[in-house]
C-alpha cells in the first residue's frame, strides 16, 4: 500500500514537472519578446508529447504480452517462477548505448521524462520489485496489485482464479492469446495530427494578425482604399482576443500563455476519457462505445470466472474483490450480485443491470438449460467487443474525413484573406 501511495505521488511530481518546464520556457520566450518561437516551442512540445505517451502505450502492451506468455510458461513447464522471472530480468536488454538512447529520447524536451518516470518506473525495475516481493512471501495476485502494470486485467483476473482453484496453467490457458484491442491507440496519433494542424494554422493565422495585417491597415488607409470584405472578416474574427495591435501591453505580451492555456485545457478535456473511468463513460458518443466495450470485457470475465466458480453469486463476488471494474461499471456489479443474491434470473439481472442487452437473453436462457453458459458468455462478449470495434472504426472513418474537410476550409479561408489585399491593391494599381 505503501508502494501504490509512492508511486502516485511520483505520477503527481512528473505531470507537475512536466508541465512546469514547458512553462517556464515559454514565460522566459516571452518576456524576451520572442513570442513566435513560443508558440512554435509549444507546438513542438505538444507534438513529441504525443509522440511518446503513443510509443509508451504501445510498447506497455507489448511487454505485457511479453509477460503473459513468460508466467504462463513457467506454469505449464510446472518451474519455479522466481528463477524464471530472474533469468528473464538478466535477459533483458541493456548496455550503455541503449541507456544513451532512452536518456535522449526521454530528455529530449524535459529532463524530468528521464529523471523521474524512467529511475522509478521502468519495466525493469517493476519487474525487479515483483521478484523481491514475491522473494518476501507475497502471494503472486498481491504481488501484482502493487505492480498492476505488468499485466493486463484478463491475465491478472486469471491468476486470482488460478490461485483460488490453484490451477493457473489452466487459467491462464483459458485466456490463450488474446489481443487487446488497440484502436484507440490508432485514434490518438491522428486526432493529434488533427489537433497539431488546427494549431498550426492558428499560428500561421497569428503571424498574420500580428505582423500584416497592421501594415495593410495603413497601406489602404493611405490608399483611401477598403480592406477585401474577406480580410475584414478575419480581422473580425480576432477581435475578441485580447493579443493583436497593442504593442506594448502587458496583455499582449503575454498572449501567447493565454494560447497555451486554451491548448492545454482542450487536451485535458479530449484526453481526460483516455485516463479517467467515469469520465469515459459520460463522455458523449466515446461514452456509448466504451460501455458497450465494458459489457464484453466483463462478459468475457464472468465466463472465465465460471469455469472455476460454479455458483454465479460468488464468480461476481469474486470479480468485485479483483477490481477489476471501478467507477459506474463497480456500481453495475455491485447491482448485479445484488439482484442474483435476491433469487432473480441471471438474464434478468443482466439485462436490468445494464450488462445484457435484450436480444442475447434468450441465448443466455438456452446457455443455462444445457450446461453451457460459460462458453455462452465468452461468446457473447466477444461479440459485444467486436461491435465496439467496429462502431469505434466507423466513428473515425466518419468523423476524421469531415474534421480535415472542416480544417481544409479554415485553411482556405485564412489563405484567401491573406492574399486578397495584395491582388486587390496589384488591380487598383495597374
Amino acid at each position: 500500500m505503501n508502494q501504490k501511495k509512492t508511486h502516485t505521488i511520483l505520477f503527481v511530481i512528473l505531470i507537475l514537472a512536466g508541465l512546469l518546464f514547458p512553462v517556464l520556457v515559454v514565460v522566459s520566450l516571452c518576456i524576451a519578446r520572442l513570442q513566435l518561437l513560443a508558440f512554435y516551442y509549444a507546438m513542438l512540445f505538444f507534438a513529441f508529447s504525443i509522440w511518446a505517451l503513443v510509443s509508451f502505450f504501445y510498447y506497455r502492451h507489448v511487454r505485457q504480452e511479453e509477460f503473459h506468455n513468460l508466467l504462463q510458461s513457467a506454469f505449464e513447464s510446472d518451474k519455479p517462477i522466481i528463477p524464471m522471472l530472474t533469468a528473464y530480468l538478466q535477459d533483458r536488454p541493456k548496455g550503455y548505448f541503449r541507456e544513451f538512447m532512452i536518456i535522449c529520447f526521454l530528455s529530449f524536451m524535459n529532463p524530468a521524462y528521464y529523471l523521474i518516470y524512467y529511475k522509478f518506473w521502468r519495466f525493469d525495475k517493476r519487474v525487479a520489485g515483483l521478484i523481491e516481493l514475491l522473494q518476501q512471501g507475497f502471494s503472486l495476485t498481491k504481488a501484482l496489485r502493487v505492480y498492476p502494470e505488468l499485466v493486463s486485467q484478463e491475465v491478472f483476473l486469471a491468476l486470482s482464479l488460478g490461485e483460488v482453484t490453484g490451477n493457473f496453467s489452466a487459467c491462464l490457458s483459458i485466456i490463450g492469446r488474446w489481443q487487446k484491442d488497440l484502436f484507440w491507440l490508432t485514434v490518438l496519433p491522428r486526432m493529434a495530427y488533427l489537433f497539431f494542424m488546427v494549431i498550426s494554422t492558428i499560428n500561421v493565422a497569428v503571424f498574420f494578425m500580428v505582423f500584416i495585417a497592421p501594415k495593410f491597415e495603413r497601406l489602404f488607409k493611405d490608399f483611401d482604399c477598403s480592406l477585401p470584405w474577406v480580410t475584414t472578416l478575419l480581422l473580425n474574427v480576432f477581435k475578441w482576443l485580447p493579443t493583436f495591435g497593442h504593442r506594448g501591453d502587458i496583455v499582449a505580451e503575454l498572449s501567447p500563455l493565454f494560447w497555451i492555456f486554451f491548448v492545454v485545457l482542450v487536451v485535458f478535456i479530449s484526453l481526460l476519457p483516455f485516463w479517467n473511468m467515469t469520465a469515459r463513460w459520460y463522455f458523449p458518443i466515446v461514452g456509448s462505445i466504451y460501455r458497450i466495450h465494458l459489457q464484453g470485457n466483463f462478459l468475457k470475465m464472468l465466463g472465465i470466472t465460471l469455469q472455476g466458480q460454479v455458483v454465479v453469486s460468488k464468480a461476481l463476488t469474486f470479480l468485485e474483490e479483483t477490481n477489476c471494474f471501478s467507477g459506474p461499471s463497480q456500481k453495475q456489479l455491485v447491482k448485479l450480485n445484488s439482484s442474483i443474491k435476491l433469487g432473480h434470473s441471471l438474464e434478468d439481472s443482466l439485462d436490468t443491470s445494464g450488462w445484457l442487452p435484450k436480444s442475447m437473453k434468450p441465448f443466455v436462457q438456452s446457455a443455462q438449460k444445457v450446461n453451457n453458459l460459460p462458453w455462452a458468455l465468452e461468446e457473447i462478449g466477444n461479440q459485444r467487443l467486436r461491435l465496439a470495434s467496429l462502431f469505434a472504426q466507423r466513428f473515425s472513418l466518419v468523423v476524421f474525413p469531415l474534421l480535415m474537410l472542416l480544417l481544409g476550409v479554415m485553411v482556405g479561408f485564412i489563405a484567401i484573406a491573406m492574399f486578397m489585399p495584395l491582388i486587390k491593391m496589384m488591380v487598383e494599381l495597374s
